[in-house]
């Protein structure tokens, strides 16, 4: 419908399940996230490969009807993967982020989406990291803050970048000096000349110890529909 507002839906996935729960998810993985999940040396890091990238199936699946073993995916020139499938308005976007045992689906239809999730973890050096990449504005704001509340703010801006940056299908690097604001509300966000583009970038409730953001490509509004609040954790379950 010309003028209707884009809806981004989110999943929220924990990650620490125990190992015969993995494994079940892990069926459903394809040869190439196979082969990949056998190459992480780190136990941790294979249980959450596997189970953030079964979800993701779980939940193309559902939207595209097909099951979710046979989901195909396509990558684009950094590596950013789309469902194999619909055009224009019809084809399903969407972007994976975990971090720590958390991790963050968005999907949405007909317009390219970007989330990033990131744990907060205090023995990071926020302010040092902020006047190094980020702009002016944005790494005082970041050193303004109370001590304990640096590290949430820079990855509050961290976080609105990178989803600006996956959402456009780019690397990281190019998108650390895009100025996201500092404010709490949605903003559209105009890439510098390197970096060329529109979003709207937007924060997500990550809980006390994650902070989030998803962005679409272009101005236009969106709003978030919350899948796991509305109970659908496990869309591998009915």
């Amino acid at each position: 419908m010309s003028g209707a507002v884009a809806s981004v839906e989110v999943w929220r996935f924990p990650l620490d399940l125990p190992a015969p729960e993995v494994e079940r998810l892990a069926g459903v993985l394809d040869a190439r996230e196979r082969e990949r999940r056998a190459g992480l040396r780190d136990p941790g890091h294979r249980r959450r490969f596997a189970v953030s990238h079964a979800r993701t199936r779980l939940v193309l699946g559902e939207r595209l009807g097909v099951p979710p073993a046979l989901v195909r995916l396509r990558f684009g020139p950094h590596g950013k993967p789309f469902p194999d499938g619909g055009t224009g308005a019809g084809r399903w976007h969407f972007s994976l982020s975990h971090s720590g045992d958390l991790a963050v689906l968005a999907l949405c239809e007909g317009r390219e989406v970007g989330v990033d999730v990131e744990e907060v973890r205090p023995e990071r050096d926020a302010v040092r990291f902020a006047a190094r990449w980020f702009p002016p504005e944005e790494s005082a704001w970041v050193a303004g803050g109370e001590e304990p509340d640096r590290v949430r703010r820079c990855l509050r801006l961290w976080t609105r970048k990178e989803a600006c940056v996956k959402a456009a299908g780019g690397r990281l690097v190019r998108g650390l000096g895009l100025p996201v604001g500092t404010g709490p509300r949605p903003r559209v966000v105009h890439g510098p000349p390197g970096f060329p583009g529109t979003w709207t970038v937007a924060d997500l409730p990550a809980g006390p110890a994650h902070v989030g953001a998803v962005a679409l490509c272009d101005a236009r509004p969106f709003r978030v529909r919350d899948r796991t609040a509305a109970g659908s954790a496990d869309p591998g379950r009915g």
